[in-house]
C-alpha cells in the first residue's frame, strides 16, 4: 500500500468512526448534487473554492461511500443573479432547481455580501482589527459573551432575519496591499512621501472598497476640522463602468490609484495586460501594510431546503471540511505571497523607462494612528447611523460588541505574544551566510 493509499485509508477510517461514533448512520445517506455560483476566478479565490469542493466530495465518498457523496457543481459560466432577486442571499434562501425554486441553490460568496451593514466584519474583519489566527478564535471558538462561536452568532442572525440560508465559510487569505499610488505616502528612498496630509488634499478619485473608504474618507475630513488642511480634494469611486480593468482606469484617467488584494491576486490580474501593469501606468508606489483588510474569508451559503436533503453524517463532513479548508487554503495563498511581491517589484526593472519600476511604500507610523483613529469614528458612528436600515444596525451593534469583548479578553496576550518585527529575521542567515531570512530584497 502506497503512503496516500495509506493516508486515505486512514481518512476514511476516522471519519468514519467520527460518523458513526456521534450517533450518526452513514447508509442513511443518499448522494447529493448542488450546483453552485461562483463569484470570481481570483488565484486567492476561484480556485480555492474549487478546492473545497473537491475535497468534500473525495471525503464524503471515501465515509459514506459513492451513495453518500456530496458533489458540488459550479455554474460555467456564471449566470447572473436573476433580476428578481435583490441580491445573491435572497437568490440562494430562494433556492434553485434542487430545491424547485427559480434561484440557486448554493452560492459562493464574498463575506460582505451577507449582508449590507455588518457583512465586512466576517468577510475581512475592521480595520487596524484582529490578524487571521485572532479572528478564528472568535469564529470557530466559543468567543461570545453568550457563549457561542462567532460562526454560531453569525447563523443565529441569518436565522432570525428569515434569509433561509446556511452560511460556512470555506477560503480564506491574508492581508491585501493597502494602495497603489501615483505619488507615496510614506518616503520612497529619495523620493519624500506626502504623508495623509498630501494625500487627502490631491486631485484624485480612488478606487478603495468599504470599509476603508469611510475610514480614509473621515480621516481627511478630521484633518479638515483640525484646520490642518483648507479641503479634502480626495474622491472615491466604489465601481468601474463597465467593470472594466483597473489598470486601463488608470491609463485612462478615470482613477489615479486603488486598493486591490493580496500580491497572489494582483500578479495575476493586474500584471501581463494589453494595456500594461499599475507601474507602467503610473502608479508605481504600492504601499503596506493592509492595516485595512485584516484578512480575507469567504463563505459557501446554501439554500435550507437543499441543506436538509443531506443526511446529518452529510452535513457534519461539509462542516468539517469547511473549517479544514478555511485552514489550507489560507496557508497556500499565504504561501505564495512572498514570490508574488517578488515578481511584481520586479515586473518592470529591464524596462527603458524607469518611472515605471514598483517601489514598496510603508504608510508612516503616525498616518497610520490618525487611519486608526478614524477606524474608531467609523465603527462607533455605523451603529447609530440613521441612514441604515434598524435592524441591520441592531445585528451590526451586536456583533461588533461580541468581537470587542473577544479582543478585550485576549487583547493582553496577543501585544506580549508579539515579537518586533525588525528581531525577527533580521541577520538569519545559513551556515555559510549565503542566504538571509530576513533578506528585504526582491
Amino acid at each position: 500500500m502506497s503512503n496516500d493509499e495509506r493516508m486515505r485509508a486512514v481518512v476514511s477510517a476516522v471519519t468514519v468512526a467520527l460518523v458513526v461514533g456521534v450517533g450518526l448512520v452513514p447508509d442513511r445517506a443518499r448522494a447529493v448534487d448542488i450546483s453552485f455560483r461562483n463569484f470570481s476566478t481570483a488565484a486567492a479565490i476561484g480556485p480555492p473554492a474549487d478546492g473545497f469542493a473537491v475535497k468534500l466530495a473525495d471525503l464524503s465518498t471515501l465515509a459514506l461511500g459513492s451513495a453518500g457523496a456530496v458533489r458540488l457543481a459550479k455554474y460555467s459560466p456564471t449566470p447572473p443573479i436573476p433580476k428578481q432577486f435583490k441580491d445573491i442571499v435572497a437568490a440562494v434562501a430562494a433556492g434553485g432547481p434542487l430545491a424547485g425554486g427559480s434561484g440557486f441553490d448554493a452560492a459562493y460568496v464574498s463575506g460582505s455580501d451577507l449582508n449590507p451593514v455588518w457583512g465586512f466584519i466576517y468577510n475581512s474583519g475592521v480595520p487596524f482589527g484582529p490578524t487571521f489566527d485572532e479572528f478564528v478564535g472568535f469564529l470557530y471558538g466559543k468567543a461570545t459573551p453568550g457563549g457561542q462561536s462567532g460562526l454560531e452568532l453569525l447563523q443565529g442572525i441569518i436565522d432570525r432575519s428569515g434569509a433561509n440560508v446556511i452560511a460556512l465559510p470555506i477560503v480564506a487569505s491574508s492581508q491585501q496591499g493597502s494602495g497603489y499610488f501615483k505619488l507615496p505616502i510614506g518616503g520612497a528612498g529619495a523620493t519624500p512621501g506626502i504623508g495623509l496630509v498630501g494625500l487627502c488634499q490631491q486631485q484624485w478619485t480612488l478606487r478603495y472598497l468599504p470599509p476603508a473608504q469611510q475610514v480614509l474618507d473621515r480621516a481627511c475630513d478630521n484633518l479638515v476640522a483640525r484646520g490642518q488642511i483648507a479641503k479634502k480634494s480626495l474622491k472615491f469611486i466604489q465601481a468601474l463602468a463597465g467593470g472594466g480593468s483597473l489598470v486601463k482606469a488608470v491609463a485612462d484617467g478615470q482613477i489615479q490609484g486603488f486598493e486591490f488584494a493580496t500580491p497572489l491576486d494582483d500578479y495575476s490580474q493586474l500584471f501581463e495586460l494589453p494595456e500594461g501593469n499599475p507601474g507602467t501606468v503610473g502608479t508605481r508606489y504600492l504601499h503596506g501594510p493592509g492595516w485595512h483588510q485584516p484578512f480575507l474569508i469567504t463563505y459557501l451559503i446554501i439554500n435550507k431546503q437543499v441543506w436538509s436533503k443531506l443526511s446529518r453524517a452529510q452535513q457534519m463532513l461539509a462542516m468539517s471540511v469547511s473549517r479544514d479548508h478555511v485552514l489550507s487554503s489560507y496557508a497556500g495563498n499565504l504561501a505564495q505571497q512572498g514570490l508574488r511581491l517578488r515578481q511584481i517589484l520586479s515586473a518592470n526593472r529591464d524596462d527603458e523607462n524607469k518611472a515605471g519600476r514598483l517601489i514598496l511604500v510603508e504608510w508612516p507610523a503616525t498616518d497610520l494612528a490618525l487611519l486608526r483613529d478614524a477606524t474608531i469614528q467609523f465603527l462607533n458612528g455605523r451603529a447609530v447611523d440613521a441612514s441604515l436600515p434598524e435592524q441591520g444596525r441592531r445585528d451590526y451593534a451586536t456583533i461588533l460588541e461580541a468581537l470587542r469583548v473577544y479582543v478585550s479578553d485576549n487583547n493582553r496576550y496577543w501585544r506580549t505574544r508579539d515579537v518586533p518585527a525588525a528581531l525577527r529575521f533580521d541577520g538569519w542567515t545559513s551556515g555559510d551566510a549565503k542566504q538571509g531570512w530576513g533578506s528585504s530584497s526582491p
